[in-house]
């Protein structure tokens, strides 16, 4: 893997788990149907933190706890924003499409128009910290149609118009002002936590064409790092491992595509 990087860190220098205290700040997580919103959830409430899950279809959230409270709302719908903060919260955004990588998109802007009123309701009620969810997919941008029918490849140029709207998001969190950390995960999968092969760039990262791998669980963990601590303030955090996606041995995507069906239509966050 080439890196290039300000900052590079491993294994339990780049995750410390967090335990429940009173320093913990509570949480509104946006697009609580998102993939890695149950162990996000779950981490929060373990961590002893009150926790908003706001989702679309609120039905679909399925955890359950006394610090929970489960909002229905849309990022393009301000005011159920506004309504599921109190202006203590850090806010975790989760929002992004499920959309069918074997199809071109031809427009999205969920994640700037969503984020920019995210940015308005946490204006309007006092909320000061925003965590924003993108990817490691913002640093490799394709502009010819690949000759390889390759899924990786093409997935990519099937969703460039997805990767420049979640660049302009970029943009936009970083011109808000407010107190910001925008994470970069890689592809992010149901695995173990395994903190020691975890390694964080901090805003510069050559990618390779395979695309490094990262668990649930241990993006949860960075993200409880970036609500309660300032290390990563106004900067762009790209977690990976040591693991890569190698279609047909360790991903099957078929089988992925059919568990994203499941989940419900494309079009929901």
């Amino acid at each position: 893997m080439s890196l290039t990087r300000r900052t590079l860190l491993t294994g339990t220098a780049a995750l410390l788990p967090l335990q429940a205290h009173a320093a913990n700040k509570d949480i509104v997580v946006i697009g609580a149907t998102a993939q890695c919103a149950p162990a996000i959830i779950d981490l929060g409430l373990k961590q002893g933190r009150k926790v908003t899950a706001l989702a679309r279809r609120p039905d679909a959230v399925t955890a359950s706890h006394p610090n929970l409270k489960i909002v229905k709302g849309d990022v393009r719908e301000p005011a159920s924003l506004e309504a599921a903060m109190t202006g203590s919260e850090v806010v975790v955004s989760l929002v992004g499409p499920r959309v069918d990588p074997r199809v071109e998109i031809q427009s999205i802007d969920l994640y700037s128009l969503g984020t920019t009123n995210i940015i308005n309701a946490m204006r309007k009620k006092g909320n000061k910290r925003l965590i924003a969810c993108s990817s490691i997919g913002v640093r490799n941008e394709i502009k010819e149609k690949p000759k390889s029918d390759s899924i990786n490849l093409m997935w990519m140029w099937n969703s460039r118009k997805l990767y420049a709207d979640m660049r302009e998001m970029e943009k936009i969190v970083r011109e808000s002002k407010l107190e910001h950390v925008i994470l970069r995960p890689g592809f992010m999968i149901e695995a173990p936590s395994q903190p020691e092969r975890i390694k964080i760039s901090i805003e510069e990262l050559a990618i390779p064409g395979t695309g490094p791998i990262v668990s649930f669980a241990d993006f949860a963990l960075l993200t409880m790092n970036a609500v309660d601590g300032d290390k990563y303030l106004s900067k762009a955090v790209a977690i990976f491992s040591d693991q890569s996606t190698n279609w047909g041995v360790n991903l099957d995507f078929e089988a992925m595509w059919k568990m994203r069906q499941e989940q419900g239509p494309i079009d929901v966050y």
